[in-house]
């Protein structure tokens, strides 16, 4: 047999379980690829020179610390994309959510200020952790 015979399905057995791979799987619920249950706990504690989301969101309802409250941000996320004044690139929740938490001036809720929110997550956490903290995030309906 020559070696291309054996190369091209080798090769396409190698980009058919790499594409499963990418296409992750929701772990603990929450967004594909994403460990919920993990991203809580960064979302309490932080990681690093991380803070914690905690320190500034609640994930209560109508509770506001700093920043506005994470209760349904889910669902907010979803609306946000709907809005007009919305100049991001997200498509889904989950995106949206992961664009707030790396590059949080790209859309501000009406009521907060811009540059208030810790603007390093994504040089911080790795991608694993946003990850997580997505989620995490979209648990909250």
């Amino acid at each position: 047999m020559s070696r291309r015979a054996i190369f091209l399905p080798v090769l396409l057995a190698l980009i058919v379980a790499m594409a499963a791979a990418c296409s992750g799987g929701s772990q603990a619920g929450g967004a594909p690829g994403g460990n919920a249950a993990n991203g809580q706990k960064l979302f309490t504690s932080g990681k690093g020179s991380a803070p914690p989301c905690s320190g500034c969101h609640s994930v209560t309802a109508g509770q506001v610390l700093v920043g506005p409250s994470l209760s349904g941000i889910a669902t907010q996320a979803a609306q946000q994309l709907k809005d007009p004044n919305y100049k991001g690139q997200a498509k889904t929740a989950e995106d949206r959510i992961r664009e707030c938490i790396v590059s949080p001036n790209t859309y501000v809720v009406p009521g907060f200020q811009p540059n208030v929110m810790y603007a390093n997550y994504g040089k911080d956490l790795t991608s694993s952790d946003i990850d997580d903290l997505v989620a995490y995030l979209t648990t909250l309906k």
